[in-house]
């Protein structure tokens, strides 16, 4: 019992080893894609304000929804958080039927200065400093 239980822990272990080596060898790859969500959301960004408001709203939530899920796979806890906190002011506005360019403005910008700047984690004082900032902008344009 003891020989086949270590056996199957050194497998998991692999395995563990294997699929992190592999999301490590993605990270590289990471900002490139994070780019291009981010030139998509200024495509959707482009469009709020016409007739289509509501489309292009969704777009951005889609589009910020993507970035929100892939910031922390490869270490950029910091891109999850903002995104998410986009992903719920617009969630709100569509509900509100009002939007707030300059909130929305305000997360695309955070979100460019981690990634051109290479911020993983969650930058620690200053990541919860953004943070607050970007949901007190929220917080007055939803009331």
């Amino acid at each position: 019992m003891g020989a086949d239980s270590d056996d199957e822990r050194r497998k998991f272990d692999d395995a563990v080893a294997s699929a992190q080596a592999a999301v490590a060898g993605l990270s590289d790859r990471y900002i490139g894609w994070v780019n291009d969500d981010l030139e998509r959301l200024d495509a959707a960004i482009a469009r709020l304000g016409r007739t289509e408001n509501a489309a292009a709203l969704r777009v951005v939530y889609d589009v910020a929804h993507d970035i929100k899920g892939q910031g922390s796979t490869f270490g950029y806890g910091l891109v999850t958080a903002i995104a998410h906190r986009l992903c719920r002011y617009v969630d709100a506005a569509a509900q509100r039927q009002t939007v707030d360019r300059t909130v929305i403005d305000a997360h695309v910008k955070a979100l460019r200065t981690v990634v051109d700047n290479r911020i993983q984690g969650n930058a620690g004082e200053l990541g919860a400093e953004i943070l607050e900032a970007l949901e007190e902008a929220a917080r007055k344009s939803l009331s």
